[in-house]
């Protein structure tokens, strides 16, 4: 099973190096540019649409191991309508710049998708005692809904420096697959090994300084895909629950500096999905560190929080 997560993680590495240099050229022809502005940090015009080879290049790793276990999740198919309509408004937000409001409605429509398809947070660790918590059908879609908002937003919003969104998810996205394989959970195992081949790719064109951004498309689609794997194909099993409370540990750097960005709008009475400079990468910058000394900062943190993973996940065991 591991040299068929080797040749997930493979496959999705040289076919995002391909796409990569291709998702630049069509990023000029249609226009996907992000230009400088004061709350940017980069100087240049840049082309923003590589998310659009993690995501290809994810498919393909994915597709073809589940091909050749010749199984497939019952729900595949809400999953990718999913990733599909979750791509296309990250397309249209990176050429038009659509407002924060309609991009978070079409983010809940994404949702609804791979909700309705039967991928749902069936229940919960009990926080007052042993066992589970059982939800009822609105608790499921209610939980459910907020996790993958939540998620895809917490991507988005880390993706401020050169390499940073792609280098996160690279080892979050490689834990994972280490933690689902351990928990037999292959189908969703090779899914986390093919998207961190295809961050792997794509990190050699994005890593300061950047010839290309992988934008809303490929930020909002990596939070889509971490978000509904980590919950895919065994809503019933206690296992998935693990891999699903793991993807909060790993993943546990963008969602507190999301919350926080949340509650530090709240309190300045400002609205939450205004854009700011005082993330934690603004403030390493801020402190005097270049963009590659924060970066390489963050996945230090991003590592220790895998590992903490790999720790509960070996001690639990």
């Amino acid at each position: 099973m591991l040299t068929l997560l080797a040749f997930a993680f493979l496959l999705a590495t040289v076919t995002s190096i391909l796409l990569t240099p291709l998702s630049i050229r069509w990023a000029h022809r249609w226009g996907i540019i992000a230009r400088p502005s004061p709350r940017k940090i980069h100087q240049e015009p840049v082309p923003s649409w590589g998310g659009i080879a993690i995501v290809l290049a994810t498919l393909v790793g994915t597709f073809a191991s589940w091909g050749l276990m010749r199984d497939l999740p019952d729900q595949v198919l809400g999953w990718l309508a999913g990733l599909l309509l979750i791509v296309a408004v990250g397309t249209f937000d990176d050429r038009f710049s659509i407002a924060p409001k309609v991009k978070l409605f079409g983010q809940i429509l994404t949702a609804l998708l791979p909700i309705a398809s039967g991928i749902r947070i069936a229940f919960i660790n009990n926080p007052f005692g042993d066992g589970y918590l059982y939800l009822a059908s609105w608790q499921e879609w209610l939980v459910t809904l907020f996790w993958i908002v939540a998620l895809i937003n917490a991507l988005n919003l880390i993706d401020g420096l050169d390499g940073l969104a792609a280098g996160i998810s690279f080892f979050a996205a490689l834990t994972l697959a280490f933690l689902a394989a351990s928990q037999k959970l292959f189908l969703i195992a090779a899914a986390f090994a093919a998207m961190a081949g295809a961050c792997m790719g794509f990190l050699p064109y994005n890593f300061h300084p950047a010839r290309v951004f992988m934008g809303d498309t490929g930020a909002m689609a990596l939070g889509y895909l971490f978000a509904t794997l980590s919950i895919l194909g065994s809503v019933k099993s206690v296992a998935a629950l693990s891999v699903f409370f793991m993807t909060l540990v790993v993943l546990a750097y963008p969602l507190l500096d999301t919350i926080f960005a949340i509650v530090r709008r709240w309190l300045s009475r400002r609205p939450i999905f205004s854009a700011d400079r005082e993330h934690l990468h603004h403030r390493l910058l801020d402190s005097g560190m270049d963009q590659r000394q924060a970066v390489l900062m963050l996945y230090a943190l991003t590592l220790a929080f895998c590992l903490l993973a790999i720790l509960l996940t070996s001690g639990r065991s």
